[in-house]
């Protein structure tokens, strides 16, 4: 008996291990290989990449250019696009834990958009739900013909991925503790995770060290622009997007979360636990990649993307946008993790993010995600 049951804790044990890439040494010419030949084959302005393994940054990598003549290098800031939030959600809640705010509060004593002010559906409205993506609101209020807030849920009921919701938030807790909310970060995030190059802000004085997201065609429109024109201007926050970073500081960010960052264990459990599920898991095709788990079930805790998966789960977030794609995760289980940040068309990138995951964590049931994205 004793030793049937050491044999069912070994094959469990093999169950929820991760199966991530060792980066150790002797690996290391190979890993560059691969991800030169992803950068190329793919057509992509930079890459760069890090493998955590039990809870230790074990490698990072980089590759392509920062800008013209200018290797990638750690010193390198990419754009993590909705990676971002990751830093917003453990802000809120080192604010909550410390009892400057309360996540099932009212935020409309303290802000309340123009656009919805005629709505009483905005009385409703609580961090939590921003947290968990269910403020009913649309992810920007720019992809409406009038450019327009509005509720497309009632608040409260649906799964709706907004990064409105997050801005929302964000006011919000700028006016009731009038601070703004990048000097919160750095007090409960940045500084205790031992994060020194990274910011949330416009900032010119750190363009030198962006990596220059470019179009098909090669050109340049400017850091923080997009193609038709349109630039945030200098000193312009986003907690839901557009946080430059490098990869170091983002692995210290991961490990400094996954070790609880301080939190107490019921908000860890409500980070690590679904409360608003995505459907888009019914889509995934999973005999297509037998060698990768399968999801079973994926959605938001508290700010952080969950996959579940046979014998385990994954927590991380994600970003896209036009020059961009980016993913951040871990096993809980084992303390092991990636960070992946591609900067190049986003068509091209989100193939080549299949391939990067391969090469990181062949059996990542991420690679089911990725791979039904890029056949939309």
């Amino acid at each position: 008996m004793k030793y049937t049951c050491v044999l069912i804790l070994f094959l469990f044990s093999q169950v929820i291990q991760a199966d991530i890439t060792d980066a150790s040494q002797p690996h290391r010419e190979k890993l560059d290989q691969a991800f030169l030949a992803t950068l190329q084959k793919h057509k992509l302005n930079t890459i760069g990449v890090a493998v955590i393994k039990s809870g230790q940054i074990q490698w990072t990598g980089h590759y392509g250019q920062q800008a013209p003549g200018i290797p990638a290098s750690e010193t390198t800031l990419f754009d993590v696009g909705s990676i971002t939030k990751l830093v917003t959600t453990q802000t809120v809640l080192q604010l909550v834990q410390a009892g400057k705010i309360n996540l099932d509060e009212p935020m409309s004593e303290h802000w309340v958009d123009p656009d919805i002010i005629d709505d009483e559906r905005h009385l409703k409205l609580t961090p939590r739900m921003v947290l968990t993506h269910s403020t009913g609101f649309a992810n920007w209020r720019f992809f409406s013909e009038d450019r327009k807030l509005k509720f497309i849920n009632p608040p409260g009921t649906h799964y709706s991925y907004s990064g409105e919701g997050f801005q929302y938030l964000a006011k919000f807790i700028e006016n009731k503790l009038d601070t703004s909310f990048e000097a919160l970060a750095q007090e409960y995030v940045f500084t205790p995770a031992g994060m020194s190059n990274v910011s949330m802000s416009v900032n010119k004085a750190l363009y030198h060290d962006i990596a220059q997201a470019l179009d098909k065609g090669g050109e340049f429109y400017g850091h923080y622009c997009r193609p038709g024109g349109w630039c945030s201007n200098e000193g312009t926050t986003s907690v839901a997007g557009s946080m430059v970073i490098t990869v170091q500081d983002l692995s210290r960010f991961l490990i400094w979360s996954m070790n609880n960052s301080g939190l107490n264990s019921e908000l860890q459990q409500q980070i690590n636990t679904i409360k608003a599920e995505q459907p888009l898991v019914k889509g995934f095709q999973c005999e297509k990649l037998p060698n990768a788990h399968c999801p079973s079930r994926q959605g938001y805790g508290l700010g952080w993307n969950v996959t579940e998966f046979k014998g385990g789960r994954l927590i991380g977030h994600g970003g896209s946008d036009w020059s961009l794609i980016t993913l951040a995760y871990y096993y809980p289980a084992t303390q092991d993790g990636v960070v992946i940040l591609l900067n190049g068309p986003s068509d091209f990138a989100m193939k080549a993010m299949i391939n990067a995951i391969t090469i990181l964590d062949p059996s990542s049931p991420k690679l089911h995600e990725y791979l039904f994205r890029s056949e939309r």
